[in-house]
C-alpha cells in the first residue's frame, strides 16, 4: 500500500462534536475517487496510531483533503484529534481506499442516505458532483439526532439553491424547538417523497443498524440489491 506525507493546514470545529481537519499531500501521486477513504496515522508519545477515515471533499482538489472526526473516548486517534492535534503537525495516510466510489458512468440518477458522521463520504460524491458539475441528479437523505450535528448545513443549503440537480433533505430524530424540517428517522414516506426513477443508484453509511434498516426498506420497496451499495465502518 501506497503511503504519503501530509500534514494539518486546518483543525475547525464544525459541529460539537466533530473537527475537520484539512490536510495537504505534497506528493502529486496521491489519489482518491469520490465515497472513498483513506488510514491516517500519527506519531503519539512514541506510538503510531492509525485509523481509517472517509474523505469529505472532491477528488478534483488535488494535493489536499479535509476528514470529519467525531469525538470518541475508546478511539485513540479520534481523542487526539480533539485534545491534542494542532495546525502544522505531520501525519501519514494512505492511498484513497475501499469499493464505496460514485463514477459519473454508474448512473444519472443517485440518492446519498447517511446517518450521522456516517454522512462522510456521501459528502464526497455529493461535492464532487457540485465541483465537477456533473449534470447527475443527487438526493442526499440526511437523518441526524441532533440539529446541531449537521454538517456544513449552510454549505448544502447553499448548494441545492444554485443547482437544480441537487437536492437534500435532513431529518432530525430528536429535534428541539428551534427545529422546523423534517422530524423522525428515514421511512418509506420520506424515500417515496424524492420521487426518483428506477434507474437510481442507492449509497447508504451510517451506524450499523440504520445501513441494514435502509437496505431492507428499500429492497421491500422494489430496489433490487444490485443498486444498493453501502460502507461497512463499525
Amino acid at each position: 500500500m501506497l503511503i504519503f506525507d501530509a500534514h494539518i493546514t486546518a483543525i475547525t470545529a464544525a459541529t460539537p462534536s466533530i473537527r475537520i481537519l484539512r490536510l495537504v499531500i505534497p506528493d502529486a501521486g496521491f489519489r482518491f475517487l469520490p465515497g472513498q477513504w483513506v488510514d491516517l496515522s500519527v506519531e503519539v508519545d512514541g506510538e503510531t496510531l492509525t485509523a481509517g477515515y472517509s474523505i469529505t471533499t472532491s477528488p478534483i482538489h488535488q494535493g489536499e483533503i479535509e476528514l470529519a472526526i467525531k469525538a470518541s473516548a475508546r478511539h485513540p486517534l479520534a481523542r487526539w484529534v480533539h485534545e491534542r492535534a494542532a495546525v502544522g503537525t505531520p501525519v501519514r495516510m494512505s492511498q484513497g481506499q475501499g469499493p464505496f466510489v460514485y463514477l459519473p458512468e454508474m448512473s444519472d440518477n443517485v440518492v446519498l442516505i447517511g446517518g450521522g458522521v456516517g454522512v462522510t463520504p456521501l459528502l464526497s460524491i455529493f461535492r464532487h458532483v457540485r465541483d465537477a458539475r456533473l449534470s447527475t441528479r443527487v438526493d442526499l437523505l440526511y437523518s441526524v439526532s441532533d440539529s446541531r450535528e449537521i454538517l456544513f448545513r449552510d454549505e448544502l443549503e447553499a448548494a441545492v439553491r444554485s443547482h437544480d440537480n441537487l437536492h437534500v433533505s435532513i431529518t432530525v430524530t430528536q429535534p428541539d424547538a428551534d427545529w422546523h424540517g423534517l422530524t423522525g428517522r428515514i421511512d418509506p414516506v420520506k424515500l417515496h417523497a424524492l420521487d426518483v426513477p428506477d434507474d437510481t443508484l442507492y449509497y447508504l453509511c451510517g451506524p450499523k443498524g440504520m445501513v441494514e434498516d435502509m437496505s431492507s426498506l428499500l429492497h421491500d420497496l422494489g430496489v433490487p440489491m444490485s443498486r444498493i451499495i453501502f460502507e461497512k465502518w463499525w
